[in-house]
């Protein structure tokens, strides 16, 4: 117990002495939480430029697309109207070779009918058609062979000549279709290259779309983080800047006379009386309450002691800057521990007996730079 007591007066003697460098520590901390801040603040900016400007290129990929989706729709429509004249033309193609065949057949048929006529006519020779031609009983005969003979002849010769006309015509024909066929198989290659461009540009824009998409989850999970981090920071800053000022200690040199008591209670002993049975006198105030009553910080402060202390029995020490401090003794419980920040009014302790007290309450001390200080010039009357 005696090894204990040593250790927690030596860690009490530091406490005290704490003051003048926790401002230069606290000052350091916020000036690396100010500099990852603005670093991060830094980000946070690039991070919405690049937003806004994937959106306005998003927005013109979007726009291109579109005109491309136009394009393509206007180069099918074409395509498919490409396709009808095709059909249609090889349509009139087949009808043209149908009909080519059936005057090849026909001119074959009159060919034919030639060839028998005039392989009939020269079975006769010369004798027996001299011998019809002077025959007075067939010479009528003779004469109506020769007339039909020629007839046919020039009907015949008449119909294949009407068959080659039609069939030079069908050549023709044939020929300017097949050549429109053909300019209509070029434009269709054409329209289909074309598509095929147009959908390849439109597929790479539609890819960097998505490779935008993907950037911007990307970044919006970075822009969370840092959002997040940036809160953080903000907090701690603003904790860092709450203790600079506390720990410089002009705000509690400001408040002098206007502390509120750490708890309502009367006081037992006041500041510099006699302790009875000694030669001591009270270095601070010892208010009476009952065992389990709050006890409240006087102002805000970072507490560096919360132990037990021979003396004082169960303590809290808070540090208020500018080698300030406020004791808290025989507590019955302590609420706060060593390196916590309290506000004004904080509940830190609950009141008690601890220490060889023979009556409840609370002993409240107050110090600059180790010295003691008169409690009643700082409280609130």
């Amino acid at each position: 117990m005696i090894l204990r007591c040593s250790v927690l007066a030596q860690q009490l003697c530091l406490a005290l002495a704490l003051g003048s460098h926790s401002i230069s520590a606290q000052a350091a901390k916020e000036a690396e939480a100010k500099q990852a801040l603005d670093q991060i603040v830094q980000k946070l900016n690039s991070l919405e430029e690049w937003f806004t400007e994937a959106q306005q290129r998003s927005a013109s990929i979007q726009q291109q697309i579109q005109r491309h989706d136009q394009t393509i729709a206007q180069l099918r429509r074409q395509s498919r109207q490409l396709e009808a004249s095709l059909s249609e033309i090889e349509s009139e193609v087949r009808q043209l070779r149908k009909q080519r065949r059936n005057l090849l057949g026909q001119a074959h048929e009159q060919r034919q009918i030639i060839v028998a006529h005039v392989q009939a006519a020269s079975r006769l020779n010369a004798d027996d058609f001299i011998k019809l031609l002077l025959s007075q009983s067939s010479s009528a005969h003779a004469q109506r062979f020769m007339r039909y003979h020629g007839y046919f002849s020039q009907q015949r010769l008449a119909a294949i000549e009407q068959y080659k006309v039609s069939m030079a015509k069908l050549a023709e024909t044939s020929k300017a279709l097949d050549k429109q066929q053909e300019a209509l198989k070029v434009q269709r290659r054409a329209l289909g290259e074309k598509t095929k461009e147009v959908q390849t540009q439109r597929d790479k824009r539609a890819s960097t779309i998505d490779a935008l998409t993907r950037a911007r989850h990307d970044k919006s999970r970075q822009r969370e983080v840092l959002l997040t981090d940036s809160e953080r920071l903000r907090t701690l800053l603003a904790q860092l800047r709450r203790e600079l000022s506390t720990l410089d200690g002009k705000a509690f040199a400001d408040a002098k006379g206007r502390l509120p008591a750490p708890l309502t209670g009367r006081i037992r002993h006041s500041y510099g009386k006699p302790r009875s049975g000694t030669n001591l006198s009270w270095r601070g105030i010892d208010l009476a309450a009952d065992v389990g009553d709050t006890v409240k910080a006087v102002f805000r402060g970072k507490v560096v002691f919360s132990d037990w202390l021979r003396g004082f029995g169960l303590i809290a020490i808070i540090d208020h800057g500018g080698g300030y401090m406020t004791l808290y003794g025989h507590a019955d419980a302590l609420l706060k521990t060593a390196g916590d920040w309290v506000e004004s009014g904080e509940p830190i302790a609950e009141a008690g007996d601890s220490g060889g007290r023979y009556e409840p309450g609370i002993y409240f001390e107050l110090r600059h730079n180790g010295a003691v200080q008169n409690p009643a010039k700082w409280l609130v009357k």
